[in-house]
């Protein structure tokens, strides 16, 4: 291509600039420095199954500093004047050419010379920043003359870039479809009179939705594309008007990213074809491009980068200054044509690469919970839902899923019923699904019965009941005008303290808290770790929340778990308390830190917190735990709520949770619940705590209950577990007979029954 520029006859010579500023400006943009992108730490499961991958790439970028000096805008017309010169094409002597290049460039000088006097400049200086090289040059050439340089070049870096560019996407700006993230949860600390007393709460703060923003539609890059976002029209245009209003002047970008994502191999070209055309102030930048290698799964425990490499969430963005590491640099200095020159002074910093992550997850047990809630959430039709496996003695997070959920390379919603693209479905109430929330450490839910373990507990371990002594399961009301505290259509009249979680009595566990008193059922649910967010690497939810229990209704609700609001992970890790005989550990999700060249930086020890309740207490409760999955019990108390759970050959605890959802301007929906189940696999010798919670199941062949929906989910994964984990079971025979029986084609749909 070549492009025409008119030039004036004057021969003087134009290399003396006559502003002491001009020659350190020019010494400046003689220095280029080249950035070496430093790898961000990998991050890999407890079996060392990489899960993540930095895939080299590259962007173009537009230095519009250097895009807009006259010197660089130059040499690169000269050379595009010259090489379609008869005179260069009739010879290959690089002397020859290299003087036909230096006539043309000193045309194209002359051609922009103002002829200004002395005075003149003088007068014009007073009126310039002399620091800014833009406005010394206003002394020396006429800015209309270089302005029309300016486009030349701007259509000449188009047409040499837009070959190799032709079909790549960009981002448009102008879409019209919408996405939103959802808005976080925020609390606020009040003070309010409950009765004669001020009481300090923690206060949900309601956020309006967040207005759907533009999502980004792509488009082909076009030469008019490059040729705008170099010249940046838009900005001129609007400065034009401003100035004369006399407003403020915006202010140009001068890295301008004109593509991104490019292969090393086409970056190269486009390098390569900027230095045969003799064009400067566009760089191509190396870097690496965050990629996972299962991006369907486990996306809230990893999170994601954005399109400058820091992490967003997850723990991408809990872990940011431990992955990123620190970009090296290298300096050199050009000649006035563009050329490296080759320089003792030359300084270099070679990159320090970011640490290396081990999770404590098990890649194997994640696949495992991640089908299962998939599969569950389908035929129950349930709206969200997630599951949570930890090892109890050590509070290592072995899995972790939530749904909705998204795709970390693509963003799309992830649902049980497939994937969509991001911002295509909607709440009912208009809102974007995003897949983006964490359900399991984020949400706050009634727990329902799942929580009467806190009152067992207090009672017990202070010896105001043991675990057999009777309490009275008949409906009561605490007085106060308060509706009688009842079990349905049961009246179990009195129970065992055992037998009150067996058959997961309303009245049983309120009985239970009312004789333990709220200054010690209190004291439990701080040592429990309930008061506090849960301490993990992830970002999660604050404090559990409880209606003030001075109030014996406000207490005596708490106790089945109404009137309290806890997260999924809050409540596994109380199991896990339980079946760690009653030390508390902290959850850990990170097992090691770990250096570039694979040594150890730090390893992250599991950690006790505290020791909630004696051993005994805390084997009371297991014995507890076993009978709730039991169809027939030795000591009377016969067909616990989750006789789904179990697996004949292993002996299994837990405990089923049912709530009711609360409606927005208060009290309860009668048709939409939050069920739970919290597992432990075996009773007798814990391996695992699962915690699996279903939001608002539709089933069509139960009724929506703990028992019923989230405890099958949790059989359904434990069997598979076992496998994998090569457990024993405890009655090898009734294990055989019962796989025997599950595999027999007749039974293959009664999955869940």
């Amino acid at each position: 291509m070549l492009l025409s520029v008119g030039v004036a006859g004057r021969l003087v010579e134009l290399q003396v600039i006559d502003s002491n500023n001009h020659g350190r400006i020019a010494a400046d943009e003689l220095i280029g420095k080249e950035r070496i992108p430093a790898r961000r730490g990998i991050i890999m499961d407890r079996n060392d199954e990489i899960l993540t991958n930095n895939i080299r790439s590259a962007e173009l970028v537009a230095d519009r500093y250097h895009l807009r000096d006259l010197n660089a805008v130059v040499e690169g017309l000269a050379y595009n004047q010259a090489s379609n010169d008869p005179e260069w094409l009739a010879t290959e002597d690089p002397a020859v050419r290299s003087r036909i290049l230096k006539n043309h460039r000193i045309a194209l000088l002359k051609n922009a010379e103002r002829d200004l006097s002395r005075e003149e400049k003088t007068a014009l200086r007073a009126t310039i920043d002399t620091k800014s090289a833009s406005a010394n040059r206003m002394l020396d050439y006429d800015p209309e003359i270089c302005e029309y340089y300016y486009r030349l070049h701007d259509q000449l870096v188009a047409e040499v870039i837009y070959p190799f560019l032709a079909h790549t996407e960009v981002e448009d700006d102008s879409s019209d479809e919408t996405e939103s993230a959802p808005a976080p949860e925020r609390y606020v600390t009040k003070k309010v009179k409950k009765g004669k007393k001020w009481q300090t709460v923690r206060v949900k703060v309601e956020t309006p939705a967040e207005q759907p923003r533009p999502a980004k539609r792509k488009q082909l890059i076009t030469k008019e594309y490059l040729v705008e976002k170099i010249a940046q029209n838009a900005v001129t245009e609007y400065n034009r008007e401003a100035l004369a209003r006399g407003e403020k002047p915006k202010k140009y970008r001068n890295e301008i990213v004109l593509a991104k994502g490019l292969t090393v191999d086409n970056a190269d070209k486009i390098s390569s074809a900027l230095r045969a055309a003799h064009l400067r102030g566009l760089v191509v930048q190396n870097n690496l491009r965050r990629s996972y290698t299962v991006p369907e799964m486990l996306c809230h425990v990893l999170g994601y980068v954005n399109h400058e490499n820091k992490g967003m969430s997850g723990v991408e963005a809990y872990f940011q200054s431990y992955l990123a590491g620190v970009d090296g640099m290298r300096e050199f200095r050009r000649n006035a044509k563009g050329q490296i020159l080759p320089n003792e002074d030359d300084r270099y910093m070679a990159p320090k690469h970011g640490l290396n992550l081990k999770l404590t997850i098990d890649m194997r047990l994640q696949t495992i919970v991640e089908q299962e809630l998939d599969r569950g959430m389908r035929h129950f039709r349930a709206k969200r839902g997630c599951m949570i496996v930890a090892d109890p003695h050590t509070g290592d997070i072995l899995a972790m899923v939530s749904r909705p959920a998204f795709n970390l390379n693509t963003k799309d919603l992830i649902t049980p019923d497939g994937s969509f693209k991001r911002g295509s479905l909607r709440e009912s109430n208009g809102d974007v699904i995003t897949g983006d929330f964490n359900f399991a450490c984020q949400t706050r839910y009634e727990p329902g019965s799942t929580f009467k373990v806190i009152a067992v507990t207090s009672a017990v371990d202070k010896n105001i009941l043991n675990i057999h002594s009777v309490v009275g399961c008949s409906p009561f009301s605490v007085g106060g005008g308060s509706k009688p505290i009842n079990d349905g259509r049961f009246n179990y009249g009195a129970l065992p303290v055992w037998g009150v979680l067996a058959k997961s009595s309303n009245p049983g566990a309120a009985h239970i808290a009312l004789a333990a008193k709220w200054a010690n059922y209190k004291e439990y649910v701080s040592r429990y770790g309930l008061d506090k967010p849960v301490d993990i690497d992830l970002p999660a939810g604050g404090a559990c929340l409880l209606a003030d229990g001075s109030n014996i209704v406000n207490f005596s609700r708490i106790a089945y778990g109404y009137s309290v609001s806890v997260s999924p992970l809050h409540m596994a890790m109380v199991y896990c308390t339980i079946a760690n005989g009653g030390r508390r550990m902290k959850p850990r999700l990170i097992d090691s830190m770990i250096n570039a060249d694979g040594s150890i930086y730090q390893q992250i020890q599991p950690q006790e917190a505290c020791r909630v309740m004696s051993e005994k207490t805390a084997k009371d409760l297991c014995f507890a735990l076993e009978s709730v999955t039991q169809k027939k019990n030795p000591n009377g108390v016969n067909r616990g709520t989750a006789t789904a759970a179990a697996i004949p050959g292993f002996r299994i605890g837990g405990k089923t949770g049912t709530a009711k959802k609360v409606k927005e301007g208060g009290g309860y929906f009668d048709n939409l619940y939050t069920v739970s189940f919290c597992g432990v696999l075996p009773i007798d010798n814990p391996r695992l705590v699962v915690m699996t919670v279903i939001d608002e199941p539709h089933p069509t062949d139960c009724n929506p209950g703990g028992g019923t929906v989230a405890a099958p989910i949790f059989r359904a994964a434990a069997e598979r577990f076992i496998n994998i984990l090569n457990l024993t079971p405890s009655d090898p025979e009734a294990y055989e007979n019962y796989l025997a029986h599950k595999n027999d084609p007749e039974n293959a749909d009664r999955q869940y029954r």
